[in-house]
């Protein structure tokens, strides 16, 4: 009888034992499981341009931190969702990621996307980081989103300023896609002409951006007697502009949207076409700056895609860096990642990120004047940094 009661009371003591060492080794496969960090993006369709580029430069800069211990020794994983051209498609792969509980995501440069999963983004507490410029993406009131690159608000300014005081024209034609990027890139000069000079645009015109013929937009902006035109389109739209103001004899000066910097739309134009031309950027373009640190980025990205990085790659390069120095810092969980954001600047390999009150991370933007070698150089750039 006392050996059996012997034999129960220590399987008791074993079990007990067990059960108390099991807080700690959950704890401990906690501090090793991985950190999950989503990317959701175009990876297919008519706008893969503003998503596939972006989820490379992460994974390069996860590449790096996960070489370098990871976050406290944990690694971070990414979980990368196809937002394809559509909102619902988008919304619909984040609520896929948001079963796997990411604590952070990276999402599309397209502020008709970004605008469709505020909701969402903002009921789940989850910290998100992109990069569309369209200026009303940060006047909403949201708590959990953090823009990578500089707004309408911010490069509209310097080009207004650009067209009105150095180039010295004043009747300003605008051609721009209709979307709501589109819409930003109009309104917001528009504005600035007035609040400069008390002037409006001579001539507005919009396409759809599945057109491929904008000859008509172009002969209104010359019968209106526009002396400068401004656009606001996608990259296949900029070249397609340029090409038939070449047609058409169209000899007015040009000063173009961001994407009339981007590297697929320069493999589209010869030199030729466009030397001359001007556009507008958040950065210098990365093949251009002698940072070493830029220049190894590059060296890696072409590694992986085998294509140059357009400026926009750096940010979200940047903005991964910066997201890890934050968890490192201030933990891992949504709220404090989202603390950490507003409140922790970052030195990144192009310059400074400081969260502003409405969550924009970079404040610059430059003017950039194409060379006859296809080289371009920086003609103006904005005050503040």
């Amino acid at each position: 009888m006392r050996s059996r009661l012997a034999t129960i009371l220590a399987r008791l003591l074993l079990m007990a034992a067990t059960l108390s060492l099991m807080p700690s080794v959950s704890l401990a496969q906690a501090q090793r499981d991985p950190v999950l960090v989503g990317v959701v993006v175009p990876l297919t369709g008519p706008l893969a341009a503003y998503g596939s580029p972006f989820s490379d430069a992460v994974q390069i800069a996860v590449d790096e931190v996960n070489a370098a211990g990871g976050i406290n020794g944990r690694p971070i994983k990414l979980q990368i969702e196809d937002s394809q051209a559509s909102n619902t498609v988008a919304i619909n792969a984040l609520n896929r990621l948001l079963q796997s509980k990411p604590v952070a995501m990276f999402g599309p440069a397209l502020g008709t996307q970004i605008l469709a999963m505020f909701p969402t983004i903002e009921r789940e507490h989850l910290p998100t980081f992109a990069g569309p410029s369209t200026r009303r993406v940060t006047q909403q009131n949201v708590k959990y989103f953090f823009r990578a690159t500089s707004h309408d608000g911010v490069t509209k300014q310097l080009v207004t300023r650009f067209m009105l005081e150095d180039l010295k024209k004043s009747r300003v034609g605008i051609i721009h896609v209709a979307n709501e990027w589109g819409y930003s890139g109009r309104d917001n000069v528009t504005g600035y002409l007035e609040q400069f000079r008390q002037l409006k645009p001579v001539s507005v015109a919009s396409y759809q951006p599945t057109d491929r013929d904008l000859t008509a937009q172009l002969l209104q902006m010359k019968s209106d007697g526009a002396d400068v035109i401004f656009t606001q389109g996608h990259p296949v739209d900029e070249a397609l502009v340029v090409r038939q103001m070449r047609q058409l004899n169209i000899e007015i000066p040009h000063v173009g949207s961001a994407s009339l910097c981007a590297t697929a739309l320069r493999h589209l134009l010869t030199h030729d076409e466009l030397a001359g031309r001007y556009c507008e950027g958040p950065d210098i373009l990365p093949e251009l700056n002698p940072n070493p640190k830029v220049q190894e980025f590059i060296r890696k990205y072409v590694a992986k895609t085998r294509m140059s990085p357009d400026v926009n790659e750096t940010f979200y390069y940047d903005v991964a860096h910066m997201l890890a120095e934050v968890m490192k810092k201030y933990g891992v969980d949504r709220e404090s990642i989202t603390k950490g954001m507003r409140e922790m600047p970052y030195e990144g390999i192009i310059g400074t990120y400081r969260a502003d009150g409405e969550g924009n991370l970079w404040h610059r933007a430059v003017i950039m004047k194409f060379l006859p070698d296809g080289s371009a150089k920086i003609v103006r750039a904005s005050e503040s940094e």
